[in-house]
This record gives C-alpha cells, structure tokens and sequence, in this order.
C-alpha cells in the first residue's frame, strides 16, 4: 500500500461529477419508458433501457428462437385477421 494519497484534480471531480448526473439522468428517462443511447468516442457502443423493456425483449426472443412457438403466432394472426374480415363484412351488410 502507498503511503502517498491519491491526487485527484478539480477538473477530474467536476468530470466525474458530471458523469454521474448524466447517468442519472439515463436512468430517470429509462425508468419513464425512453431508450437512452450510450455513446463512447464518439460511437454508439450500448443502450440504457427500463428493466421491463429488457424483460419484455428477452421474453420476444425467447419467443421467437421457438419455432412451435412462431408457427402458432403465424396461425393466430390469420384468424384475427379472418375474423376482422368477417366483423367488416357483416358491419356493411347491416348498414
């Protein structure tokens, strides 16, 4: 262990402060449902989004990595979109 402390500059506490309001603040947002883009010189290396929205995006992989799973949704929209055809037509032959 050094028997010297640490230097730390204003400069780099006001920095480091700065990047702590700005992390709150990606958190704030996320947590009211915004995706927040991490930017790192000067490229877009990440997100910052709300813990539901990471669930709900795990959860569609998951989904969609099943096959089963993917044939039954495809089966599913078909007959929602066969039943709203039919809803369509049965609301202008009644007008």
């Amino acid at each position: 262990m050094s028997d010297q402390p640490a230097e730390v500059s204003a400069d780099e506490l006001h920095a480091a402060s700065e990047q702590a309001a700005s992390w709150d603040d990606a958190v704030s947002r996320a947590t009211r449902g915004e995706t927040v883009a991490v930017i790192a010189a000067g490229k877009h290396v990440a997100d910052v989004v709300s813990s539901a929205e990471l669930a709900r995006l795990r959860e569609t992989i998951e989904v969609l990595s099943d096959s089963d799973a993917v044939r039954a949704l495809a089966d599913t929209e078909a007959v929602l979109v066969g039943r709203e055809a039919i809803r369509s037509l049965v609301a202008e032959r009644g007008e």
